[in-house]
C-alpha cells in the first residue's frame, strides 16, 4: 500500500490477489467482483487517511448512491489487482470517488468507476407500476443469511450477482440460449455499468428484479434492472447495464437477425407481483 501525490492530491494505492474463487464461468473475474475491490481499497483508505490525520468521510451514516462502472481489459487468476483511489470531493453530506484498477502484470487497466456517497434519507420514493412494463422478465430474489454483511445489508458485489443472474436467465426466456451461442463461439460481454441505490437490502426479505432489454447503438444491447421490494413494491435500486454478444473467433460484435431482434424485444411474462 502507498499513497501517490497526484496535482496536490492524495491517491491511494493498493494490491490485491485474485482469488481462484473470484473466475467464473467465462475464465475471468465476474464484473460484479471488482465491488469486492474497490470496496476493500475504500475500507483501507479511509483507514489510512484517520491514521494520516485527514477528516474523511465526517458522517458514518454516508452510503454509496451512485456507481459508474466501465470495463477495460480482463483480469485473471493468477493476477494481482492494483487498485487506486482518488477521493474528489467529501463533506458531511457527500463524498465522490474515482477508482481505477489495474493489472499488476502489465500495468494494462482493467476497470475503472466512480462513486457517490450520500444519505438515504432524501431518497425519493418510487413504487412498482405493471404499466411501466409492457414486455419484462422478473425474477425473485430471497435474500440468505450468508449474504449479508457485518453491517447487516447485501453488499454491492452480492447485488450486481443477483442481477448477473436475472440478465442470463432472460436470455433463456427470450430464447437466447447461451450454450448454444457459447457453441458457435459467441459470448455476452458487459463494457459498462450505471447502477442508482435507494435502499438497502437485507435477510429475511424478499425482492423481484424486473428486466427490460433495450436497443443501444450498433446493434448492441442495454438491459434495464429494476429491483423492488416484494411486500411494498418500494424500488431498491435501478440499473443499466451495456453490453453486446461477440463473436469471439472473428473478435467482431455478433449481429443479430432481425427474428431474434423481434424475439428478444417481445416477450411477454406475468408479472410476480400479481
Amino acid at each position: 500500500m502507498r499513497l501517490m501525490e497526484k496535482t496536490d492530491k492524495i491517491i491511494t494505492s493498493f494490491s490485491i490477489p485474485v482469488r481462484k474463487s473470484d473466475i467464473d464461468v467465462n475464465g475471468h473475474v465476474n464484473n460484479g467482483t471488482y465491488q469486492s475491490y474497490f470496496e476493500e481499497a475504500r475500507i483501507k483508505t479511509f483507514q489510512l487517511l484517520k491514521e494520516e490525520g485527514e477528516a474523511i468521510l465526517s458522517s458514518d451514516r454516508l452510503v454509496v448512491r451512485q456507481c459508474e462502472i466501465e470495463y477495460k481489459a480482463e483480469l485473471k487468476y493468477p493476477e494481482d489487482a492494483v487498485v487506486t483511489t482518488d477521493i474528489l470531493h467529501s463533506d458531511p453530506e457527500s463524498t465522490e470517488i474515482m477508482q481505477e484498477i489495474f493489472r499488476a502484470s502489465d500495468s494494462v487497466l482493467v476497470c475503472k468507476a466512480r462513486f457517490v456517497l450520500s444519505l438515504f434519507d432524501d431518497a425519493e420514493e418510487v413504487f412498482y407500476s405493471e404499466e411501466n412494463y409492457p414486455y419484462a422478465f422478473y425474477h425473485p430474489i430471497s435474500v440468505g443469511w450468508a449474504e449479508m454483511d457485518p453491517e447487516g445489508k447485501v453488499n454491492l458485489e452480492t447485488i450486481q450477482y443477483y442481477l448477473d443472474d436475472a440478465r442470463i436467465r432472460s436470455s433463456y426466456q427470450c430464447g437466447l440460449d447461451l450454450h448454444s451461442l457459447q457453441a458457435r463461439g459467441i459470448g455476452p460481454v458487459v463494457y459498462k455499468a450505471d447502477l442508482n441505490y435507494f435502499d438497502t437490502m437485507g435477510f429475511p426479505d424478499d425482492f423481484v428484479v424486473v428486466t427490460v432489454y433495450q436497443k443501444a447503438e450498433k446493434n448492441r444491447l442495454a438491459f434495464r434492472h429494476d429491483v423492488f421490494s416484494k411486500k411494498t413494491k418500494k424500488l431498491i435500486l435501478t440499473s443499466v447495464v451495456h453490453g453486446l454478444f461477440m463473436d469471439l473467433k472473428r473478435k467482431r460484435p455478433h449481429q443479430f437477425t432481425e427474428e431474434e431482434m423481434k424475439m428478444i424485444f417481445s416477450v411477454k411474462n406475468k408479472s410476480l407481483f400479481d
